[in-house]
C-alpha cells in the first residue's frame, strides 16, 4: 500500500501522517481487505475528523483499535459479545483524540481484559507508540 500523495497541511499533520504510515504498512490478504485499506487510506487523508468526540458515535466513522488475544499453547483465540453490534468481534475500544492506536491496544487490553499488551510472533512487529 502507498501513500495518497496528498499534502496534509492541518494541525493535526502528524497524527495523519502516523496513521497513514500505519494502513500503508499492512499487506492486504485479499481484495476485499485491499478496497478496506484503500477507503482507510482515503479517509484519513481527507482531513474528515477521525476521532471521536463524543459518545456514543459522533462523528459516526471513527477510530476505534480491536487486538485479537491469542492463546498459542491450544490455538484459541477471545472474542467478546458487543453487545451493540449484537456480534461476537475481537476486544477493543475507540482511539482517544491525539493516541496513537498501539496505545489505544494496550490501554484497553488493560481497561478490558487486565492483561498486558503484546505483540505475536504473528503480528511480526509491535507498531511504534
Amino acid at each position: 500500500m502507498t501513500s495518497t500523495g496528498h499534502l496534509l497541511t492541518t494541525p493535526d499533520d502528524q497524527p495523519r501522517a502516523d496513521l497513514l504510515e500505519l494502513v500503508g504498512a499492512i499487506e492486504p490478504w485479499d481484495d476485499l481487505e485491499r478496497t478496506h485499506l484503500e477507503a482507510a487510506t482515503q479517509w484519513v487523508a481527507s482531513g474528515a475528523p477521525v476521532y471521536r468526540v463524543r459518545k456514543p458515535d459522533v462523528p459516526a466513522m471513527h477510530l476505534v483499535s480491536y487486538f485479537v488475544v491469542l492463546d498459542d499453547t491450544c490455538g484459541q483465540m477471545l472474542l467478546v459479545a458487543h453487545r451493540k453490534a449484537g456480534l461476537w468481534l475481537p476486544a477493543g475500544g475507540h482511539v482517544e483524540p491525539g493516541e496513537d492506536p498501539w496505545a489505544a491496544v494496550v490501554r484497553e487490553c488493560r481497561e478490558e481484559l487486565g492483561i498486558e499488551a503484546v505483540a505475536s510472533r504473528s503480528s511480526a512487529s509491535v507498531p511504534s507508540s
